[in-house]
């Protein structure tokens, strides 16, 4: 039995940063993971160039930190390819990168290890959430058993923290799948740039190819799970006769590796206003169902989060206060930043 005063589940980008918030507060801090690092994650791996900011407004160096990391790839424009194969490039205002989550992730845990008040506990599932008067109980999968007076629930949309203390159901048209593989070698490809293209059989779901460092990509195929599941359509298959078949992806791909195997993964995305707190526990990331509807980006949005629960953590411990009528702040911070942004994306 070990007693923290915050307990964080998951230790992605959105429990990476919740912890780094809490770096100076204080308080003890638990960051508990089920995989040891570093671990691959399926992604995209495309992240937003606000996330530097984010990161300054917690600490500055945290951003320098960022800037050191090598194996990344900066991206300053987005290609969308339509059905008719017509290419619209937009210029960001701000350059974004693209960065294998297996070097991201590793990145933002490592920059939280070096913290004073923060014990991680990595290898170590939790499996149970009990809640009591002056906090929650956490059992894991080792016999282990944690307390904390808050927890915050990064664990993801299967996880533990979201099925026990905050239950919804998703309905199908609140998801997307997507499929992704690591290639070398790919040609003809604009510098510095994402693509998508939508392509008439992946209507409303869309192809990508985003640059990494070094001659490779990440490419892939995301698509609402409603009509991945009514078609009965296998994405494995279809990205497979894509880069095989397409007149103008196929030529690309011809002599390229594919690194590994194509992998997929469930997106839960932000297409409506959900509770994600309550009494003692705030609900992050995927957990909180906060992915993009349109572009499925969830990395930036879990590290928003990640960052406003750790600083509604210290507001809680500074008054002494975990109620929910307290945490409510915390959802109505997160609607504010997040939802306007999303909900343009909606039908």
């Amino acid at each position: 039995m070990a007693d923290f005063d915050v307990i964080i589940s998951g230790a992605g980008p959105a429990g990476c940063t919740a912890a780094l918030a809490l770096g100076s507060s204080g308080l003890s801090v638990a960051l508990i993971e089920k995989e040891k690092f570093p671990r691959e994650k399926v992604c995209g791996d495309a992240i937003p160039a606000y996330v530097p900011k984010v990161l300054t407004t917690i600490d500055p160096s945290y951003r320098a930190a960022l800037e050191e990391v090598q194996d990344k790839q900066p991206v300053s424009i987005c290609r969308y390819v339509a059905p008719g194969r017509t290419a619209l490039d937009i210029t960001f205002r701000e350059n974004g990168m693209v960065c294998r989550r297996s070097v991201f992730d590793s990145f933002l845990l490592n920059l939280a290890s070096r913290l004073d008040n923060l014990t991680v506990i990595t290898g170590t599932q939790i499996k149970d959430i009990r809640a009591g008067s002056k906090g929650f109980a956490v059992g894991t999968g080792n016999g282990d058993e944690f307390t904390a007076k808050l927890l915050i629930g990064c664990d993801g949309s299967t996880g533990v923290s979201r099925r026990i203390l905050a239950p919804y159901k998703h309905e199908p048209s609140e998801g997307s799948v997507a499929v992704r593989a690591y290639f070398s070698g790919i040609k003809d490809n604009p510098p510095e740039t994402l693509e998508f293209h939508f392509l008439k059989e992946l209507l409303p779901g869309y192809f990508w190819i985003f640059p990494l460092p070094g001659n490779e990509f990440n490419a892939g195929i995301g698509m609402p799970s409603a009509i991945v599941t009514s078609r009965k359509i296998n994405l494995r298959d279809m990205m497979m006769r894509i880069i095989e078949t397409d007149p103008v992806i196929g030529p690309r791909f011809s002599g390229a590796t594919m690194k590994g195997d194509i992998k997929g993964s469930y997106l839960p995305l932000f297409t409506r206003k959900r509770k994600i707190s309550g009494e003692r526990f705030m609900l992050c990331g995927d957990a909180a169902s906060l992915v993009n509807p349109a572009t499925g980006a969830g990395i930036g949005q879990a590290m928003q989060s990640g960052r406003y629960a750790g600083w509604q953590a210290v507001k809680c411990f500074d008054k002494n206060d975990f109620s929910e009528c307290l945490m409510r702040s915390y959802d109505k911070t997160l609607h504010e930043k997040i939802w306007k942004e999303n909900r343009k994306y909606l039908f």
